[in-house]
């Protein structure tokens, strides 16, 4: 099940795509099942297009430090800060610890991790 804060995402994003796909049904009765297929196919691809995996927070961080900080609604993916959080808990508890320090270095690669700040955090700074 996907969070209710993506599929509020995926709804706005695939706002055109409902609209263009209503206007071929009222065009076209008789392709009806096709065009229904199809929105739900597009409809699908947007909710999950912005639905919690590595990648997606990956290219949310990476939006995140392009823009400095800000980041647009529409590219906020729900549980990728809570991850680099933790990522960034690890690492500093763990300091003294070289196998969970590199542990929690690999992990907020995997995730892109990103924290706020003026400019955005990297891994890099801290020490990754």
């Amino acid at each position: 099940k996907l969070p209710q804060s993506s599929l509020n995402i995926a709804r706005k994003k695939s706002s055109a795509v409902f609209t263009a796909a209503s206007r071929a049904l009222k065009q076209q009765p008789e392709s009806m099942a096709r065009n229904s297929i199809t929105l739900l196919l597009a409809a699908l691809f947007f909710a999950v297009a912005n639905a919690f995996s590595p990648e997606s927070c990956t290219q949310m961080f990476a939006t995140m430090k392009r823009l400095g900080g800000a980041l647009p609604p529409a590219d906020y993916v729900t549980g990728c800060t809570e991850v680099c959080d933790k990522v960034k808990e690890l690492k500093t508890y763990w300091s003294g610890n070289a196998e969970m320090t590199t542990f929690a270095c690999e992990q907020g690669a995997k995730f892109g991790c990103v924290w706020n700040g003026t400019p955005p955090k990297t891994l890099a700074d801290l020490g990754c």
